[in-house]
C-alpha cells in the first residue's frame, strides 16, 4: 500500500495546484468573451476536483486514529482504494499541470489582462489552436476527478462497515448507512460507465476496487416484476444500455431529484415492452433499494398490484397508502408501470406523489409519451431486428449451434412473415420445439391456421376487427400450440387444456397455486365442520309452532327444498374435482408445467404463482373455436374453483385463509365481469331466436346464493363494500323469499349485510335489518334463545352509535341477564355485552359503572379467550379509556397508559401500523397521554395518525372525525385557540353525520364535538359564540338518548351550569333553555 502521509501530502500538493489554476483560469475568463464560454466547463472541473481531493483530507484526518482489523475481509480493499486514489492523485496532478503550462502560453507575454483589441484576437486564435489539447486534458481532469470520487465513496462504505462506532449503533441506523454508501458507489460508478460511452475514454484501473466491493453488497431488498426474465431474451442491448446511461447519474443518491424520473415505452401488443422492462430491473437490480410492478390494465388491477406493493410497506394495504409510502420512500426504488392502456383512467393518476424514484411504463397508446420526464423519453416498440428476430426463433426451438445456412434462411423467412414481432416469434419456436411442424413446413402449418381462424371468425360473430388483424400473428402462433395441445392424447395435456381455458377467466396475472389446491382441500374442511357442528346436541326454539298452517309450510318447504337440491357435480376441471379419496396435486403440477414449458403461462418462483401474457389470456377465451356456450362453461369453472377456496366463517378465521381472500380480489372481480358479459350475450340470443317454446333462463339458485355470499367476503375484507352489498342484496333476496326469516341462513345473511351497512356508517340501515332478525328470532326462537340474545345484544349496540340511549341500556341489561342465565357468566357472548352495557355507561357519564362493567369483561375474556384475543384487547381499551372523563380529564390514575400502550403494540404487529383497529388505539393513546398532561406526545401521535386515517377511511369517516376533534382538544390545552377553533368548525358540520343520526336526534359524535368547541370559544373570551354553541347544544340534548332521556342527561345539567356561567360574562344573552321542556323520565 503507498504510505498514507505521501498520499495525503499529494492531495495537499495537488490542492495547491488547483487553487492556483483556478485563480488563473477566473482571470484568463475576463480577457474575451470567447475564452469565457469555453473555459467554463474545463474550470468546473477544477473545482470538482478541488472538492473530492477535500474530502480526501477530511476522511483521512477522521480514519488515521482508528485503524482497521487487519483480519477485516475489508482490510485488504482498503489497500487497494488507497493505491487507486494514489494513482489518480499522481494522474491529476500531471493533469492540472499540464493545464497551468497551456494556460501561460495562451495568455503570452502580456499576462491576463486584454491591452487592445489585437492583443483580445491572438488569446482567442492561440487558445484556438490548442482546443484539442484542452479537451484531452478536460477528459483526463474529469476522468481523474470521477474516478477519486468513486473511490472516496468506496472508502467511506468500508470505514462504516468496519467503524468502532458500528457497534455502538442500532442494526437499523447501520443497515441504512451502508445501503447509503452502497448506493452511491453503485451510482458513481453508473455515472463513470455513460461517460465512458461518450468520450471513450477508460477509467476500469481505477474503479476495479470500488466496483468489487459494491458488488459484495446486498443492496436490493425487495424485487418484483410481473415474471421472470426468460433465458432467450435477445436483441435491444444497446437501448437497456442508453436508458441506463440516461436515468443513472450521481445525483440519484447524492443529491435531490428534481423531478421524478419517467420513460415510457410504447409500441404493439406482443412486442416484447414489459419483457425490455423486466430486463432493466434484472440487468440493475443493484441500483434499487426497491424494485415493483403494478399492473395498469384496469383500474381494480391498479388498486391490487398497488395494495401488493403497500404490505411490503408495512402499510395498509390500499393505493393511496402505497404511494404515499414510495413518495416518502428515502431509498431508490423503480416502478414498472405495466399495460397502462385503460383510456377511462388517466394515466398521471397512477404515479406516486413527489420527485422520487424511476417510473418505466409500458403502453399502446403513444399519447402517454408527454408523461416522459428524463432523456429523449420513450422507445417505441414495433418489431425486432431481422437478426435479432432469427436468432430468437432458433433459440426458442432449440435448433444445436451452430446454426446452418439453411436453418437460418428458414428462420429468416418465418420471422419476416411474422413481421418480427417478439412474443409471435418465440410462439413459433415452441411450436417447432414441441414437434408440431419443423422450421421447413412452420409456414405451410402457419398460413393453414390463420386461414382456419378468418373462415371461423366470418360465420362466428366474433369479429375482432382491427385488433385483431394486428394481433393475428401471435393468435395464428399461438392456435397452432393449442391445436397441437388437443391432438396429444395424454392426462397431462387435457389437463393443461381444461386449466388453461378456466385461467382465461382469471386475471391474467398472479393466479397462484394455493387457489387451486384449497378449491379442494376447503370443500373438504367445511364439511367436516359441518357434519361436526350437526353431531352436536341442537339448542331447540322456546317455543312451538303457533298453528298447524306453519308446519305444514316446514313440511312443504322441506320437500321443495329436497326436489331443488343441486344434485349436478360442481363444474371444475377434472384434475381440481375432489371425487377421489387424496387430491393428486402431482398431477395438477404435471398440467401446469406442461403449459409452462409452452410459454403459454410464466411461473414466477417468489409468490408461486403463473401469470399468461395478455393476448394469450383473450386469444384462449375469444377464440372463434370458444362458443358462447363454453364460455359460460369455464366461466362457471373459474367461478366455482374460486368460490370452493373461501372458506366460510367461524373457519375463515385462520391467518392463511384471509391473506388468500386479499389475493382473490382481483380474480373474483374479473370472472364476475365476464360472467355478467356473458349472461347477456346469452339473453341477447334467446331474445333473437324465434323458438315456439320459452327457452330456459339463468337461475339464481342455492349455489349462485352461496358463491355470492363468498365473493361478498372477498369485497368486505378488501374494502370494496358497495360490490359486497350489491351481492349480499341478491342472495338475501333469494333466501329470504326461498325459506323465510325462521330459518337460520335467511337470518345470518341478514345480519351479513347489516354488518357491511355498519362499515360504511350506515347505522340507521343496519339497526333496521338488525330490528327484523331480532323480531324474527322472538317470533321463531323464543325470547330466551341463545341466537336471540346475541341479536339483542347487537342491536342494543347499534341503538348507542344511534344516540338512542334508553333502548339500548333496556336492549342490552335483558340480554346480559338472558345470557348468563342460559349460557353462563362467563360465556364469551355474556362478556362481550357485558363491555358494551360499560360503553353505554359513558354516554351516562357513570364512569364508576363503566370501569366496572370493563374490568369484570376483561378479567372474563382473559380466562375464556385468552389475554392477547382481539376482543379481550377491545375490552381492555374500553377498560383504559373509562379512566377519562367526557372532556378527556383522568378521573382516576390507574392502568390506562400501560393498558393502552400494550393494546396499541399488539395490534401494530398483528393487524400492522395503518389498520383501522391501530388507528383506534393511537387516537385513544393520545387522549390518555395527554389527559396525563404529555400534550407535545399526544399531538404527535395524532398528527402521524390522522393523515392516514383520511387517505385510507376518508374525510368524512366517524373515526377520521373523532381524531380531528381530539386533536383540536390537545391544541386547546397548548393555547393554540385559533387552530382548533377552525379545527372544531369543521368537524361539526351537520351532514357528516347525516347517515347515522336519528331524524329527531343528533348523532352523539357531534354533541361531544360541539360541547368542546364550546369549551375553546369560553376559554378563547369568545362569549357570544360560546353562548350560541351551547344553545344549539340544549336543543341536541333535548332529544339525545331516545325515549326518557332527553334534559334528563348529566351533560344536561352541566351544560346549564355553564350556561348561567356565560350569562354572567355576557348578561344581554337571550336563554333559550328555559323554554325548553324536558323530556318525560
Amino acid at each position: 500500500m503507498a504510505e498514507p502521509f505521501s498520499i495525503v501530502a499529494g492531495a495537499i500538493e495537488l490542492l495547491n495546484l488547483c487553487w492556483q489554476v483556478g485563480s488563473y483560469l477566473g482571470k484568463l475568463k475576463t480577457a474575451a468573451s470567447k475564452i469565457e464560454r469555453d473555459l467554463a466547463t474545463l474550470s468546473f472541473e477544477v473545482n470538482g476536483l478541488i472538492k473530492v481531493n477535500e474530502s480526501i483530507k477530511e476522511l483521512w484526518n477522521v480514519n488515521k486514529e482508528k485503524p482497521v482489523d487487519a483480519l477485516s475481509p475489508d482490510a485488504k480493499h482498503i489497500e487497494r482504494l488507497w493505491q487507486d486514489v494514489n494513482l489518480a492523485l499522481l494522474g491529476s496532478r500531471d493533469a492540472v499541470g499540464r493545464l497551468k503550462s497551456l494556460a501561460e502560453e495562451i495568455v503570452g507575454r502580456h499576462g491576463t489582462e486584454v491591452h487592445g483589441k489585437r492583443d483580445g484576437i491572438i488569446k482567442v486564435l492561440q487558445k484556438r489552436s490548442k482546443d484539442e489539447t484542452i479537451r484531452e486534458i478536460r477528459q483526463q481532469i474529469s476522468s481523474h476527478q470521477r474516478g477519486l470520487q468513486v473511490t472516496l465513496s468506496a472508502l467511506n462504505l468500508c470505514y462504516v462497515r468496519n467503524s468502532q462506532d458500528a457497534n455502538n449503533l442500532s442494526y437499523d441506523i447501520l443497515l441504512k448507512k451502508v445501503e447509503y454508501w452502497g448506493f452511491k458507489v453503485n451510482h458513481e460508478l453508473a455515472a463513470i460507465r455513460a461517460q465512458v460511452a461518450v468520450d471513450g475514454s477508460d477509467n476500469s484501473p481505477k474503479i476495479s476496487a470500488a466496483a468489487e466491493i459494491v458488488s459484495e453488497v446486498s443492496l436490493n431488498k425487495h424485487f418484483y416484476i410481473p415474471r421472470a426474465v426468460s433465458s432467450m431474451f435477445t436483441g435491444r442491448l444497446s437501448l437497456l444500455e442508453d436508458l441506463r446511461n440516461c436515468l443513472f447519474d450521481a445525483s440519484t443518491v447524492t443529491e435531490k431529484q428534481h423531478a421524478q424520473k419517467r420513460f415510457v415505452i410504447y409500441g404493439l401488443a406482443g412486442s416484447g415492452k414489459t419483457e425490455f422492462c423486466c430486463k432493466f430491473a434484472q440487468d440493475n437490480r443493484q441500483s434499487f433499494w426497491g424494485v415493483f410492478w403494478i399492473n395498469a390494465s384496469s383500474r381494480q388491477s391498479v388498486r391490487h398490484t398497488y395494495s401488493n406493493i403497500a404490505q411490503v410497506g408495512g402499510v395498509e394495504p390500499n393505493e393511496r397508502a402505497a404511494k404515499d409510502w414510495l413518495a416518502n420512500l428515502d431509498r431508490p426504488w423503480l416502478l414498472i408501470i405495466d399495460n397502462a392502456d385503460d383510456l377511462s383512467t388517466p394515466l398521471e393518476e397512477h404515479f406516486p406523489e413527489g420527485d422520487r424514484g424511476i417510473i418505466l411504463v409500458t403502453t399502446r397508446n403513444p399519447l402517454n409519451r408527454v408523461h416522459s420526464t428524463v432523456g429523449q423519453g420513450s422507445y417505441h416498440f414495433e418489431k425486432l431486428g431481422e437478426a435479432e428476430a432469427n436468432d430468437l426463433l432458433l433459440r426458442a426451438a432449440c435448433e444445436p449451434s451452430p446454426w446452418s445456412i439453411s436453418a437460418e434462411g428458414y428462420a429468416s423467412k418465418i420471422t419476416t412473415h411474422l413481421g418480427f414481432l417478439a412474443l409471435a416469434v418465440i410462439q413459433a419456436g415452441k411450436a417447432i420445439r414441441k414437434g408440431l411442424c419443423t422450421l421447413a413446413n412452420y409456414l405451410e402449418v402457419y398460413d393453414r391456421s390463420w386461414q382456419r381462424i378468418r373462415r371461423l371468425c366470418r360465420k362466428s360473430s366474433k369479429n375482432g376487427g382491427k385488433e385483431l388483424t394486428v394481433n393475428m400473428n401471435v393468435y395464428s402462433s399461438y392456435e397452432i400450440i393449442f391445436r397441437g395441445l388437443e391432438a396429444t392424447d395424454s392426462v397431462a395435456t387435457q389437463d393443461a387444456i381444461q386449466l388453461i381455458k378456466m385461467f382465461s377467466f382469471f386475471s391474467w396475472e398472479d393466479i397462484r397455486i394455493d387457489v387451486l389446491t384449497t378449491s379442494v382441500e376447503h370443500p373438504r374442511r367445511q364439511s367436516k365442520h359441518d357434519e361436526e357442528e350437526a353431531a352436536k346436541p341442537a339448542v331447540k326454539p322456546q317455543i312451538e309452532a303457533q298453528s298447524w298452517i306453519l308446519k305444514l309450510k316446514e313440511w312443504v318447504l322441506q320437500a321443495v327444498m329436497a326436489v331443488q337440491a343441486d344434485q349436478t357435480r360442481p363444474v371444475l376441471p377434472t384434475v381440481l374435482r375432489d371425487d377421489m379419496d387424496n387430491f393428486d396435486e402431482d398431477r395438477l403440477m404435471d398440467a401446469l408445467d406442461q403449459l409452462n414449458q409452452l410459454s403459454l403461462i410464466y411461473y414466477q418462483e417468489a409468490t408461486e404463482s403463473y401469470s399468461m401474457h395478455p393476448l394469450i389470456h383473450t386469444w384462449v377465451r375469444e377464440r372463434p373455436q370458444m362458443s358462447t356456450s363454453e364460455q359460460s362453461l369455464w366461466c362457471q369453472a373459474a367461478v366455482t374453483t374460486l368460490a370452493r377456496s373461501i372458506l366460510l366463517p367461524p373457519l375463515d378465521a385462520i391467518a392463511s385463509a384471509e391473506s388468500l381472500r386479499r389475493h382473490l380480489l382481483l380474480h373474483v372481480s374479473h370472472v364476475l365481469k365476464y360472467q355478467n358479459s356473458i349472461q347477456n350475450i346469452l339473453s341477447e340470443n334467446q331474445k333473437n331466436r324465434k323458438a315456439f317454446w320459452p327457452v330456459l333462463k339463468h337461475d339464481f339458485g342455492r349455489m349462485q346464493a352461496i358463491e355470492a355470499a363468498k365473493f361478498s367476503l372477498i369485497y368486505v375484507q378488501n374494502g370494496y363494500f358497495s360490490e359486497a352489498e350489491a351481492l349480499q342484496v341478491k342472495t338475501r333476496d333469494f333466501v329470504c323469499a326461498r325459506l323465510g326469516m325462521e330459518h337460520a341462513p335467511a337470518r345470518r345473511i341478514t345480519l351479513f349485510l347489516a354488518g357491511t351497512h355498519g362499515l360504511q356508517m350506515r347505522t340507521n340501515k343496519a339497526a333496521e335489518l338488525q330490528q327484523e332478525v331480532f323480531e324474527a328470532c322472538k317470533d321463531y326462537l323464543g325470547p330466551n334463545h341463545p341466537e336471540t340474545l346475541k341479536v339483542m345484544n347487537t342491536l342494543g349496540a347499534s341503538r348507542r352509535f344511534q344516540g338512542r340511549f334508553s333502548e339500548s341500556r333496556a336492549l342490552l341489561e335483558k340480554a346480559i341477564a338472558g345470557m348468563t342465565t342460559t349460557l353462563g357468566p362467563e360465556h364469551e357472548d355474556t362478556l362481550q355485552a357485558t363491555d358494551d352495557l360499560g360503553r353505554l355507561m359513558w354516554m351516562y357519564n357513570d364512569y364508576p359503572k363503566a370501569r366496572e362493567l370493563h374490568g369484570k369483561a376483561v378479567d372474563g375474556m382473559t380466562r375464556v379467550l385468552g389475554p392477547l384475543h382481539e376482543k379481550t384487547l377491545i375490552a381492555k381499551e374500553n377498560f383504559a379509556m373509562a379512566h377519562l372523563s367526557f372532556e378527556g380529564e383522568v378521573l382516576v390514575h390507574g392502568p390506562a397508559l400501560d393498558l393502552m400502550v400494550e393494546v396499541l403494540e399488539e395490534r401494530k404487529q398483528r393487524f400492522g401500523k395503518e389498520h383501522p383497529w391501530t388507528l383506534y388505539a393511537i387516537d385513544n393513546l393520545a387522549r390518555v397521554k395527554s389527559g396525563l398532561g404529555n400534550h407535545v406526545e399526544a399531538e404527535r401521535l395524532l398528527l402521524t395518525a390522522l393523515p392516514i386515517a383520511r387517505r385510507n377511511l376518508g374525510d368524512n369517516h366517524f373515526g377520521t372525525l373523532a381524531g380531528t376533534a381530539h386533536l383540536a382538544q390537545v391544541l386547546v390545552r397548548q393555547g393554540r385557540l385559533d387552530e382548533a377553533e377552525d379545527m372544531f368548525t369543521d368537524v361539526i358540520q351537520r351532514q357528516r353525520y347525516e347517515s347515522s343520526a336519528r331524524d329527531d336526534g343528533e348523532h352523539p359524535d357531534r354533541i361531544g364535538a360541539m360541547w368542546l368547541l364550546m369549551e375553546c370559544y369560553w376559554k378563547h373570551g369568545k362569549t357570544s359564540n360560546a353562548i350560541c354553541v351551547c344553545d344549539e347544544l340544549m336543543v341536541a340534548i333535548s332529544t339525545i338518548g331516545g325515549q326518557g332521556l332527553g334534559l334528563h342527561h348529566p351533560l344536561a345539567r352541566r351544560l346549564k351550569e355553564r350556561r348561567e356561567e356565560l350569562e354572567l360574562l355576557e348578561p344581554n344573552a337571550v336563554a333559550i333553555s328555559s323554554t325548553a321542556e324536558p323530556t318525560s323520565a
